[in-house]
């Protein structure tokens, strides 16, 4: 079963709705969601938070991490989950932020670093990926994994 159809078969199931957050993935992980027949009955929506200042007024992310550690750390994946999950009334959450490229990056976070989190009622986690490959396959590692990710605690 494609992990698609295993993310709707969970959701409609255990009756929980999700909701996503994205900057890096710029609604992709959204549409792939939303791909699938009948995704209305357990996906709320999602924000696009590009830009800080989306994340910061929009999903209540920390200006003050952001100006610390940027905007491409775990903290600020977390805070992008519960916010998302919070403004939309969904039970659970997913949110991804890195550097897809082809430019960007730090020392401590090349290019390819993502951090997705996902978040629920009783906990919020992220994990942190460094993907290969150019922007289109950075982004598409994002969202295969992402949704791998949401699943694995969903089944939780």
């Amino acid at each position: 079963m494609n992990h698609l159809q295993q993310l709707h078969d969970l959701c409609v199931g255990k009756d929980v709705s999700i909701a996503t957050a994205e900057s890096c993935t710029a609604g992709l992980l959204a549409a792939r969601i939303t791909s699938i027949a009948g995704a209305s009955s357990f996906f709320k929506g999602g924000i696009i938070a590009y830009q800080n200042d989306i994340k910061i007024n929009v999903l209540d992310v920390s200006q003050s991490v952001i100006e610390e550690k940027t905007a491409v750390c775990s903290e600020v994946s977390e805070q992008m989950a519960v916010g998302v999950r919070d403004k939309l009334s969904a039970d659970f959450s997913i949110a991804t932020t890195g550097y897809a490229g082809p430019t960007g990056g730090t020392e401590l976070n090349p290019l390819g670093t993502i951090f997705i989190a996902v978040s629920s009622k009783e906990k919020t986690i992220s994990r942190r990926f460094v993907f290969t490959g150019d922007r289109e396959s950075v982004v598409n590692q994002v969202i295969i994994h992402g949704i791998d990710f949401l699943v694995q605690e969903l089944k939780n």
